[in-house]
């Protein structure tokens, strides 16, 4: 416990400093643009990445799930960017057609151009997650830790340079928010972290097939966090979208302990026995429950001074979609190893089932709450499926190993050692003198 705790601490450094740029840039549009024209912003930047999310076939589950045989690992690298940026290419032109067919005026965009700008980060997307995912499988977490930082630093320097000079617009937001999200591959390439000395065609048709078996269950997973946007867009305007996507960007930070958890471990989960690994997983979800509830009771405490403070009283209005998005962000939180385990089976059906279900009931009511409580109803309808797909993803772990529910849920003792791991991980300032 006490070297997984060193692993954690020893990143959440450059976590916490890209979470410090990301409130900085929030704020920053957030204040530039006002509700409206952040709304406009991020609908943009949600079909990029949309396009992205459902554009990438599930390449990282595949290369998670092929990674057990090691005579593959050096053709899976190599292959990770050039099929990436291929993908890539034709998941953005696939995005730009579909809001030509059903119209940028219906997305409350104003108009094709935005979206063509945006799209031009899918390929570039789709690969630096190929790439971050071989770096996490080879034990590289400080690589990909370090390319999130320079990704964050990068649109947070443009974005208040341009701000200080009047000139950030919602298109010139979108282009800084491209030209970011090419930095973490630049740092990926740099580092060799993700790097094969050998291309397998052969492998890389068998990483398509697999990454699609699974497909469904990640793109629904996506589609859960994301598509509420899209009904609230069509439903409201782009006022709600920008209160809301403030609201879900505020939610999502509560998860970072619990994410970074799952980095560290997602090695261990993988290039172990099944039963090591299933030990391994329920242990250390046990502290990731106990992470995600304090995150999310920190968040829950803090959400009325921190959008006051540094959003201003436009965004007031985001205080009580994050007190109803926080439960189920935590669940997810809570539930991201057990989720990840079922990879190992390979069997698309355990990743795909669940989160269909949760899609479906997530839209269905979304449809139902939308139009009575606006961004309101669409909070509680995601955080209640966000809720679901925790509870079913750990059922299916929990039957497939064999682990009591009662194995994840921790106790005092568990607290205790978390606590003590945490104060030895400090160093001892009289033993520096």
């Amino acid at each position: 416990m006490a070297d997984t705790a060193r692993q954690v601490l020893g990143i959440l450094g450059s976590r916490a400093a890209c979470l410090m740029l990301s409130l900085v840039t929030s704020a920053v549009i957030a204040q530039s643009l006002q509700p409206e024209g952040r709304g406009v912003y991020y609908m943009a930047v949600t079909v990029a990445t949309t396009a992205t999310m459902l554009g990438h076939l599930s390449g990282e589950q595949a290369q998670s799930a092929l990674w057990t045989g090691t005579e593959r690992r050096e053709a899976l690298a190599g292959n990770s960017v050039p099929l990436a940026l291929t993908l890539g290419t034709l998941s953005g032109l696939a995005g730009t057609a579909f809001v030509a067919v059903v119209g940028p005026e219906t997305l409350n965009l104003p108009g094709q151009y935005l979206v063509v700008m945006a799209c031009l980060s899918v390929p570039f997307g789709i690969a630096s997650n190929y790439a971050a995912n071989i770096a996490l499988l080879r034990g590289r977490v400080d690589v990909a830790n370090w390319s999130m930082l320079a990704g964050a630093l990068a649109q947070c320097a443009a974005v208040a340079a341009l701000a200080a000079g009047g000139r950030l617009s919602v298109g010139a937001a979108v282009i800084v928010w491209v030209a970011a999200g090419c930095v973490p591959l630049v740092v990926f390439t740099a580092a060799g972290a993700a790097a094969g000395r050998r291309r397998d065609l052969k492998l890389a048709r068998t990483t398509l097939t697999t990454g699609a078996r699974y497909h469904l269950g990640p793109a629904s997973v996506y589609l859960l966090m994301n598509a509420d946007i899209y009904l609230l867009s069509a439903l409201t305007g782009a006022r709600e979208v920008g209160i809301y996507s403030l609201a879900v960007g505020l939610a999502g930070y509560s998860r970072m302990l619990a994410d970074v958890v799952s980095q560290v471990m997602l090695k261990r989960q993988f290039n172990s026995s099944d039963t090591e690994s299933a030990d391994v997983t329920a242990r250390i979800t046990r502290y990731a429950v106990l992470l995600a509830t304090g995150s999310a009771l920190v968040l829950t405490l803090a959400a009325p001074l921190l959008v006051s403070a540094v959003y201003g009283a436009a965004y007031a209005e985001a205080v009580p979609l994050v007190l109803l998005l926080a439960p189920g962000v935590m669940a997810l939180g809570a539930s991201r190893l057990p989720s990840t385990y079922l990879l190992r089976s390979r069997r698309a059906r355990t990743v795909v089932v669940p989160s269909v279900i949760a899609l479906t009931v997530n839209m269905a009511l979304n449809l139902l709450l939308i139009p009575l409580w606006g961004a309101a109803g669409c909070a509680l309808a995601s955080s209640l499926a966000y809720v679901l797909l925790a509870a079913l993803q750990t059922r299916l772990f929990t039957r497939m190993t064999g682990v009591p529910a009662r194995e994840l849920l921790p106790t005092a003792a568990d607290l205790l050692t978390l606590l003590a791991s945490a104060r030895r991980c400090v160093p001892d300032k009289r033993a520096a003198v």
